[in-house]
């Protein structure tokens, strides 16, 4: 028996039951975190997802971020709903993952052995200097280490262009010697060098959009939205971070450049 293939909006039903299991996580254990990128545009723009995507992205102060990693360990091994991270050795990615250990998500360029279910990704948000050449500099670096981390798991032969696949041929086996925890924990200190309370900013440096990332500290003063019939923390300065990453960002974008992310989701054949 074939594991059944989900549905967009089913697929957005468990991503929604993850965000609220991760809301039910930090009002336990009083953790800050906000919605951000695409899934706060989808709250102030939609009240819920945008319709042609499926992903929910937030962002949690690096002092609640770390606390959030050290529950990883606390919790059940079986759970549907789980914590995983580069530290556990359960995950490739640089930050945080809420999965549904129910299901498949395969995706596109991914090699299959390094699937995981369905997630929410939880990015640390960091102190940023008021200083636009070095913020400039350190997500130039951030860049090139993030590059070697996806090359590394790429799927061999496969690219959005031909001379994308066959680079991968050489560029893979080369970035498979590298060790995944240091190319994490590399990112991470070089993301947290500006600790929140003793910088004059703070933004998303570890996997965000770039220099316009940089938020007054008023982004840390949290409002609700609603997001699918549920309230959930946005920024205060909710407004000028949507402006700074979308720019109009009420008015739709052309059909065209309405992309939904490239992969496929399976619900695991119940085997009882």
């Amino acid at each position: 028996m074939k594991n059944k293939k989900l549905s967009s909006e089913e697929i957005k039903q468990i991503e929604l039951n993850l965000l609220l299991k991760l809301d039910e996580i930090c009002k336990k254990y009083k953790l800050r975190y906000y919605l951000c990128g695409g899934t706060l545009l989808g709250a102030v723009r939609h009240k819920g997802f945008i319709p042609w995507d499926d992903d929910i992205d937030v962002l949690m102060p690096r002092e609640d971020f770390e606390k959030l990693l050290r529950l990883e360990k606390k919790q059940k091994q079986d759970a549907v709903e789980k914590i995983v991270s580069w530290k556990s050795g359960n995950s490739i990615y640089p930050f945080i993952k809420l999965i549904n250990t129910n299901t498949v998500l395969k995706e596109k360029y991914l090699s299959e052995e390094f699937t995981t279910g369905i997630w929410i990704d939880i990015f640390p948000l960091d102190g940023m200097p008021d200083d636009e050449k070095i913020i400039a500099k350190k997500f130039k670096k951030i860049k090139f280490y993030k590059t070697i981390l996806l090359t590394a798991y790429s799927e061999m032969g496969k690219g959005a262009t031909w001379y994308a696949a066959l680079a991968k041929r050489v560029l893979i086996p080369i970035c498979k010697h590298l060790n995944t925890e240091k190319l994490c924990n590399k990112l991470n200190a070089i993301s947290k060098e500006y600790p929140i309370d003793k910088s004059p900013y703070v933004g998303g440096f570890l996997w965000g959009y770039g220099p316009q990332e940089k938020m007054p500290k008023e982004f840390l003063e949290p409002v609700e939205v609603e997001f699918e019939g549920h309230m959930f923390p946005a920024p205060k300065c909710w407004d000028f971070y949507l402006t700074q990453l979308y720019g109009d960002y009420m008015q739709l974008p052309p059909e065209n450049k309405r992309i939904s992310h490239d992969f496929n989701v399976y619900m695991k054949e119940n085997k009882e």
